[in-house]
């Protein structure tokens, strides 16, 4: 017999991803299920880097003190050769709420979503799987779930396949999953040093021998990231030994390590691939499962959050019945092009990486360094290194005509009395709109819902000064914007940016077709 539970969204897998989709739609009142088929969390570290755009993002949810408790605040990388340094590039703060990027294991990360997860009263259900995709229409998706005990047939409203690289989702689908595998062994090692040196700073080696990097999670524990030569897809895999970490230090960084321990070594191959669409009807997929690349600059776990928290807001507004289905095609249409261009950035990086030959270790130790030298190619560096340069600027939500910042990142500014990040004031899990001085909004008990229509989570705060002008407290957003007195500035559930405009009917206007299909 089959369980219908229709109004409920699926979630398959418990990484990063998946818990992040669960914990954006509960708070956001959607009842949401969420299995993985491990009988218990990974205790491995995995990845290393969580960026400032993800933490901005995913603040209203899970605010970044709970990640600056355990994790380490990153002060820059330092790039070494031949044991000398080469250049230090620093990552200056600018944000009094976020740091450029924490260091943290994964498995750390995974603890504290999963702990923000039933605070919310949502239970993750280990060892469970999905094993068979029966039946999928407009209606929904009927599944067969299977634990230790037995299987059950369900059916849901939605599914959302974060089930990782070999996602079953995926394979149910019966996806391509195009893309290439690289020829290259790499060697991943947690370790416990006893004299680690400088634990502030990456340090990034580029010496002759070959490109090793050292991340510091604190307390004398590294992660090391090695080329570890060619390979051809016939090579059997085969992890590394302490003896080969050991030779691997000394060569590539002409320093003397000693280690205490080796809590993880592993090995692993680069595969750069994506799917064409992530959506399909009531299925959608989001991380791994839909886009695997280089680990090169840290972006695979951010850009899995980051596709988790833009379809949750709108699987939400959908689900809540605030929204037509056309409106999921936007998560395609938005985040499809973002990890093509982490596809794009991260396998260059990674060329560069593995590279030895002479004219390429030479422009590694040389001009490379020399160019992070320039304070404007440092800045862009850490920027696209941090992801805030990550935009949504003409896709479906961001194309209006005049308007050159409506799906950009909403500036981290400080706001209001007392004075504090802009996004302390956008923790809601709903829409906000700021009046920077006195608008064409009539004056009514519910401005927002005479912009947005009845029903719509909408946060509206005004910022007019007794001359009609804009209040102080508001005028680093307006400097910032570069926008005049009037200026309404619509923000997103995920932090970026609606229409900013003078004219109520363009906010209108956005506002109707977000809800009723395709965006104006």
């Amino acid at each position: 017999m089959t369980e219908t539970k229709g109004h409920r969204v699926l979630v398959c897998g418990a990484g990063p991803a998946g818990l992040v989709t669960a914990i954006e739609l509960a708070r956001r009142g959607v009842e949401v299920e969420i299995v993985d088929a491990a009988e218990a969390a990974s205790p491995l570290s995995k990845a290393a880097i969580i960026w400032r755009r993800t933490l901005e993002v995913l603040h209203g949810a899970v605010p970044v003190g709970n990640f600056l408790e355990s994790g380490r605040v990153m002060a820059g990388i330092r790039m070494e050769a031949d044991g000398r340094l080469l250049r230090e590039v620093p990552f200056h703060q600018d944000s009094n709420l976020f740091p450029p990027g924490i260091l943290l294991p994964q498995c750390e990360t995974e603890r504290i979503l999963t702990r923000c997860l039933e605070d919310l009263g949502v239970r993750l259900q280990r060892g469970r799987r999905v094993v068979e995709i029966i039946a999928r229409d407009s209606a929904g998706v009927t599944v067969h779930l299977e634990d230790s005990s037995e299987t059950r047939t369900r059916h849901y409203g939605w599914v959302v396949g974060t089930d990782g690289a070999h996602s079953t989702i995926r394979h149910q689908l019966g996806l391509e999953f195009p893309g290439i595998s690289i020829d290259r062994r790499w060697v991943l090692a947690d370790l416990q040093f006893s004299n680690d040196g400088p634990d502030d700073h990456i340090r990034m080696f580029v010496g002759r021998d070959g490109m090793a990097g050292l991340f510091p999670y604190g307390g004398g524990r590294w992660r090391l990231v090695a080329d570890g030569g060619s390979v051809t897809p016939e090579t059997p895999r085969r992890d590394p030994d302490r003896a080969e970490v050991e030779e691997i230090l000394a060569s590539r960084t002409k320093q003397t390590w000693q280690i205490e321990s080796t809590p993880w070594l592993a090995e692993f191959r680069v595969n750069e691939r994506q799917v064409e669409r992530y959506r399909h009807g009531r299925i959608l997929l989001a991380g791994d499962a839909a886009h695997v690349h280089s680990p090169a600059g840290g972006q695979g776990m951010n850009t899995s959050i980051q596709d988790a928290v833009n379809l949750a807001w709108k699987l939400a507004l959908v689900q809540n019945g605030q929204a037509s289905e056309d409106l999921i095609d936007t998560y395609d249409g938005e985040r499809h092009a973002v990890a093509a261009a982490v596809l794009r950035g991260s396998g260059r990086m990674l060329q560069v990486a593995m590279n030895r030959t002479r004219p390429v270790s030479m422009a590694k130790r040389w001009i490379l360094p020399a160019l992070l030298g320039i304070g404007r190619i440092q800045r862009e560096a850490v920027r696209r290194l941090s992801e805030i340069d990550v935009h949504y600027h003409g896709g479906p939500l961001g194309t209006e005509p005049g308007d050159r910042w409506i799906g950009r990142r909403c500036p981290d500014v400080e706001i209001g009395d007392p004075k504090t990040s802009v996004y302390e004031r956008l923790r809601d899990p709903g829409f906000k709109v700021f009046e920077l001085g006195r608008s064409r909004v009539p004056d009514d008990d519910d401005r927002g819902g005479l912009l947005a229509g009845p029903g719509l989570d909408l946060g509206w705060v005004s910022h007019v000064a007794r001359s009609g002008g804009i209040s102080d407290e508001a005028r680093a957003l307006a400097s910032a914007l570069d926008v005049p007195s009037g200026t309404l500035v619509v923000v997103r559930p995920d932090g970026y940016l609606g229409p900013v405009t003078s004219d109520p009917d363009r906010v209108r206007a956005w506002f109707g077709s977000l809800r009723g299909g395709g965006a104006g």
